[in-house]
Order: structure tokens, then sequence, then C-alpha cells
């Protein structure tokens, strides 16, 4: 009789694991423009699990992500590494799709102030979400190397042990890494500060690394390098249509890479040749004019885009079908450029933006101008954009003729 309910509570566990894989997952797989073909391999491979762990009394909705080296052994004995790799794809998407990628971790003590920190810069200072996770990730790291697993007590903090963190970040980042490291901690101290959790020379003790004679600036293109780069693109493939539209967005018009993600055909004024720059940072968005030649590639892009329900202008060719591009398949695509083209060790799409404003300023565009071109809301910033290596351009001709003695 024992024996007999197993067999049933098994059989019970077994057909709603089938009903899930065959309903709910292949669902969530096509909502994300996965192949036909693949959304078959992984739910063909996702029924052999199932039946395995109904044998074993257990059911698939549960499987955690440290169970999967063991389901693996178990439903492919003997197979090989580069068999089991698409398996395991398909095991870690169900993961994703029952929500059990990822362990929960234990909250740590400071969460909470990391949590009132985020509230402050996202409502009080505006700043985007990538902006707001570079900061807890570095404050994540520091915390948990001064703390631990021990309450958090600013009192037992000392100007040494900030000297030491900022000696280890020296072992593995760059100067200016650092830099911009202690620059996130030290306005973290200053919000502690005001909310009366530690002392204002604990904010005047966070250090600041010398970087003297070093290149802080990405080297940019001159016109001549423009032109190989841009040409670099196979404008005649769908995917190589659409780079060349985003390093256009990049180069001709100073977009940053996430402006180029959320750009949508309705911030297209296409009567007025005008484009809606879409808000970023702090930027709360901007007008600009829409060239000739950028609004003729952004029309020849929309006329070959794939089908897609999604609202972003620019998506996925080929695997990633119809999804919205994220910034880092854009820097991705720009990347590979600079590798066609033989640009040996630039990457990232910022440097593209410096080469807009350094071109305006070299044309003779006022600081003040690129400033609302690029969307800076304070003119300083732009001068770290304005790179001019040729001195002749800053020249200003003599206006009255020089007397050389006889």
């Amino acid at each position: 009789m024992l024996h007999q309910s197993n067999t049933e509570s098994s059989c019970g566990r077994l057909k709603a694991d089938l009903g899930l894989i065959d309903k709910g997952f292949t669902d969530y797989l096509r909502q994300r423009h996965t192949a036909d073909f693949t959304v078959a391999h992984y739910c063909r491979f996702l029924r052999r699990v199932a039946r395995y762990l109904a044998q074993r009394g257990r059911c698939a909705a549960t499987l955690r992500r440290r169970d999967v080296p063991q389901v693996m052994r178990g439903c492919l004995p003997g197979w090989k590494t580069t068999s089991r790799r698409t398996r395991r794809s398909g095991l870690l998407q169900w993961l994703r799709f029952t929500g059990r990628f990822r362990e929960p971790a234990p909250r740590p003590h400071w969460q909470g102030w990391l949590a009132a920190y985020e509230h402050f810069q996202r409502v009080d200072r505006a700043l985007v979400d990538c902006t707001r996770a570079a900061s807890l990730r570095v404050l994540n790291h520091y915390l948990s190397w001064q703390f631990r697993n021990r309450p958090l007590r600013w009192n037992a903090v000392r100007a040494d042990d900030l000297r030491r963190y900022a000696a280890s970040r020296c072992r593995t980042l760059s100067p200016k890494s650092v830099n911009d490291t202690l620059s996130i901690l030290r306005e973290f101290l200053r919000f502690m500060h005001l909310r009366g959790q530690c002392s204002p020379a604990l904010v005047l003790a966070v250090p600041t690394v010398a970087d003297f004679g070093r290149q802080r600036f990405p080297e940019v293109l001159n016109e001549a390098q423009r032109r190989k780069f841009l040409a670099s693109f196979d404008r005649r493939s769908s995917q190589g249509r659409r780079d060349y539209t985003m390093a256009l967005c990049l180069i001709d018009l100073g977009l940053r890479s996430v402006e180029v993600s959320r750009l949508c055909a309705d911030d297209i004024d296409w009567k007025q040749q005008t484009l809606a720059v879409p808000a970023a940072k702090a930027s709360p968005g901007r007008q600009l004019p829409l060239p000739a030649h950028v609004a003729s590639a952004l029309r020849s892009y929309l006329g070959h885009r794939p089908y897609t329900d999604a609202k972003q202008f620019f998506v996925g060719q080929n695997l990633l079908r119809g999804r919205p591009l994220s910034r880092g398949a854009i820097a991705a695509a720009m990347d590979r450029a600079y590798r066609r083209c033989g640009f040996v060790g630039w990457y990232g799409t910022h440097r593209l933006r410096h080469a807009f404003a350094t071109r305006l300023y070299a044309h003779g565009a006022t600081t003040k101008e690129i400033a609302d071109l690029l969307g800076h809301r304070l003119v300083a910033t732009t001068d770290h954009y304005t790179q001019t290596k040729d001195l002749r351009v800053l020249a200003q001709p003599w206006p009255f003729p020089i007397n050389r003695p006889s």
C-alpha cells in the first residue's frame, strides 16, 4: 500500500513537471526569442531530467543550482563535456525560469544602509541604474573587507584602515580606477556622516592615489581614422547595417551607449529632422538635430529591422533576434570594428563620444555648445572631452603686423 502511494506521488510530480515544461517553460523561451530548434532541444532534455528526478522522489521545479553537476552526471553518464554543454545550458535556463538560478545569500548587516544610500542616489541625485549598481558593488566590497561578519561600528574605523584598503586595491586596479573607487567611498561616508553615523574626519581621511604623468583621456579618432572606422562595417548585411547606424549615433551624434540602447522609433521626428534623446545618467534628455546622413542610415536600418514587439530601435539580428540590444552588445559591436581597423588596445564606446566633442571643438564650436549636445549639466565636464593635439587649431591670427628690426 505504501509502495503504491509513493508511486502515485512520483507520477503526480512527474506529470506536474512535464506540464510546466511543455507549457510555461516553452512560452518563457519563446518570449526570449529562442530558436524553435533550441526550444525543442532544451525541453527534450528537461523531460529526461524530470523522469530522472521523479524516480528519486524529487521534483524538477525544486531543482537548485548546486544540484546541476549531480543531475548532469546522473542523466548523462559517460557523455563528453562538449555534448553536455548545450544540455547544461538548458538546465540553467530552467533554473532562471523557476527563479532558482541564484542561491539566496545571507543578508549582510549593512544591507539596510546600502538600500538607504541607493534610494538617496535614485531620488535625490537622479543617478541611473548602472551608476547606482557600480556604487553598490564598490561599497559591498569595502564593507565586507572592513567589517566582514561584524556589526557596523564606524567609531572603530581608523584612517589607517582606509589607507590599507586603498593599498589593497592598487594591487589589482589602475590608479584611475582606484581613485574612482575611493571617490565612491568618500561620497558614501559623507552620506553616513550626514546621518550621524561617522565623524567628518573619516570623510577627509579617504586618501587619493597619485597618478602623475599618465594619459587620462582615451585616444580619439582623427578624420582619417573616423573614415576607416565607418568603412569597416559591411552595410550589405543586416547586422553590419545595424552596427554602422549605431556607430553613427555614437561618433556623429555623441550619444552614450545607454542612450543608443534606449532609443525608440518614436524618438525620431522625420519631418523636423530631430532626435529626442532619452534621459540618461543625470541628464533629463535633450533634442538633437539629425544630420542627413544619419537620418538616411536610420531609415535604411528601419526598413530591414527584424519584426519585434520591442519598442527599442536597435534589436538583435541572429541568436537574439528581435530582443533589445544591451550596452554590452553595442560595445562589443564597436570592439569588433576596432579590431577590423587594427586599432590595437581600443575598446568601448566612450572614445567615440570624445571624438565627437574634439571634432566639434576643432571646427570652432564653443564648450557650452558642445556641452548642450553631449547632455552635460556642467561645462567643466565637457573640458575633459575636448582634446586638441594640434596647437595650430588653437592659434589665433595676429591682428597687427610684426615690425622686425632692420
